[in-house]
């Protein structure tokens, strides 16, 4: 009797730890619970998005938003002239993924309704082509060719198909053109003067045009150099062969002078003078020493400048016979 109580009381005891352990296991048990979290999109449908608010290029309308792809569906549109927007003519709507979408265009323009924005059709402006009616002027000549640096000179110029308030200019590569003053106009001829403070010593275009913008040009027509020098007087006006003389030459522009010389009227004779000096660009003194060979005669006097520039007094200077 006493061995069937010792293992009743054994048996229970058992399962009361049993229990008790049970207890303990449910007790420790942690449960773990996944949160799921919806991403919250930026733009609604009717949102006008672009790279910067002020966007005028790169625009798009969000048509809708699809949670489950995280997509916005877009489409590209441009704004009226009349501050509405539209589709241009061939665009479709295309996917993008919202965080791209909010990421590469993050301004908001505006917000339309949906269905008020319409396909434009871009208007092709027409091309209005002139025609200029009647022939060119045509440039057969100009006189004179030349002028000197600085001064004003007046041109008469020959051709064909001018217009009355056709105009004329002076032209250089990389210098405003000089348009002529005081111009008068018939169909064959065109007169006016050019001021040539501004260009360049060298050559220059002469260019026409006429009122209809029909225009015709000559080019390294007109030539501009530095000015020549002008005699007004000699002194002596004489000599005889063997002597010499100081030779006194009065005039203008008598910058940069190389030589003084007497010259036959067949060019074939030539005495010249040495050690030539100007005074004041208006005087030039120089020793002429006549030759006992030299041949009687009128002869002319040259001046020459060392540019080229060429000054005559013609018939102004005799030498006489030796026995005279």
């Amino acid at each position: 009797m006493t061995g069937k109580y010792q293992y009743g009381l054994l048996l229970c005891l058992i399962l009361i730890l049993c229990v008790f352990l049970a207890g303990c296991s449910s007790q420790n048990t942690t449960t773990t619970k996944t949160i799921t979290t919806t991403p919250t999109a930026k733009y609604t449908a009717g949102d006008i998005v672009g790279m910067t608010a002020s966007s005028q290029s790169g625009v798009w309308l969000i048509l809708s938003y699809d949670a489950t792809a995280d997509q916005y569906q877009r489409e590209l549109v441009m704004k009226n002239s009349d501050g509405t927007w539209g589709y241009p003519t061939g665009t479709t709507p295309s996917p993008i993924s919202r965080a791209e979408m909010e990421k590469v265009y993050p301004a908001l323009i505006s917000h339309v309704s949906v269905a008020s924005v319409l396909v434009v059709t871009p208007t092709v402006p027409t091309t209005v082509v002139t025609t200029l009616s009647g022939s060119g002027p045509l440039i057969t000549s100009i006189s004179p060719t030349s002028g000197v640096t600085g001064t004003s000179v007046t041109i008469t110029i020959t051709g064909s198909n001018f217009q009355t308030g056709a105009t004329a200019r002076l032209t250089q590569p990389g210098l405003q053109p000089v348009t002529a003053t005081g111009v008068s106009v018939t169909s064959t001829q065109i007169t006016g003067t050019f001021a040539l403070g501004s260009l360049n010593a060298g050559t220059a275009n002469i260019q026409v045009i006429n009122p209809d913008g029909q225009s015709a040009s000559l080019k390294s027509a007109f030539t501009i150099g530095a000015a020549s020098p002008v005699i007004t007087s000699i002194s002596p006006t004489s000599g005889t062969p063997d002597d010499s003389y100081t030779l006194t030459v009065t005039g203008q522009t008598f910058n940069n002078i190389g030589s003084v010389s007497l010259v036959s009227a067949d060019g074939l004779d030539q005495y010249a003078c040495s050690n030539p000096s100007s005074t004041a660009s208006t005087k030039i003194s120089c020793s002429l020493a006549i030759p006992g060979s030299a041949v009687p005669g009128t002869y002319n006097v040259r001046v020459i400048t060392t540019d080229g520039m060429f000054g005559f007094l013609n018939s102004s200077f005799i030498i006489n016979n030796a026995t005279s």
